[in-house]
């Protein structure tokens, strides 16, 4: 059975701006401090290994196999390993976490991502490995009345995405909405956390503060 995990960023060794559980090692953070803070998660969640990606909004999958490897370009992992934690770094994106019968994936879920249909393609990779039964969750990212585009931004993805519609006067987007929309379409059981990163003191957000930390969503087997 998947155990899952969206982390905050309360509990780390990190100093301000990064304060405290930055587990990104891009933002400009001491890295030996980062190692510390995903060491210390590591411990938590009694994992062998917590496998990160190099995300660029895009909608590459990798499979997690017995080799890990040192460098994954990957906006999407998936494995049948058990003992080891996939992890999805965000900070205003959505933080999508999906379990089957065998596998567990983590998706970066951005503006981007959504619009090149990476979470449809997850799912047609897992499908074609056999797995089914599936449950996912939506952690905590950007709300809609917090996620303001331009009005050519707005029109471009609601033509693909009508769920991700909040007005055309503010021409924001709710891409949480969107997401779970879609999930349910393709039939797969979804939660959501409905914490706007943006919004909350108790979690990184890019649009807050451009110069900040990243937070995780982890699952494994």
């Amino acid at each position: 059975m998947a155990r899952y995990l969206f982390s905050s960023i309360h509990g780390g060794v990190s100093q301000s701006p990064f304060s405290s559980l930055n587990l990104g090692d891009h933002v400009g953070d001491d890295a030996s401090v980062v190692q510390a803070n995903r060491t210390a998660l590591t411990d938590f969640l009694s994992v062998s290994e917590l496998v990160f990606m190099n995300q660029s909004h895009g909608t590459d999958i990798v499979e997690i196999g017995e080799v890990i490897p040192s460098n994954i370009n990957a906006d999407a992992i998936i494995t049948r390993r058990t003992s080891i934690g996939l992890a999805v770094l965000t900070a205003d994106c959505i933080p999508l976490l999906i379990a089957g019968q065998n596998y567990v994936a983590a998706v970066h879920v951005g503006r981007k991502g959504l619009v090149g249909g990476i979470i449809s393609k997850v799912f047609a990779e897992l499908r074609q490995r056999g797995d089914s039964q599936f449950s996912s969750w939506i952690g905590p990212s950007i709300c809609g009345k917090c996620y303001e585009v331009s009005p050519e931004m707005y029109r471009e993805v609601i033509a693909l995405y009508p769920r991700a519609a909040t007005s055309e006067e503010f021409h924001s987007l709710d891409l949480p909405r969107a997401a779970a929309a879609e999930l349910e379409q393709l039939g797969v059981v979804v939660e959501r956390t409905d914490i706007c990163t943006r919004e909350s003191a108790h979690h990184f957000s890019y649009r807050k503060a451009q110069v900040t930390g990243r937070m995780a969503g982890i699952i494994s087997l």
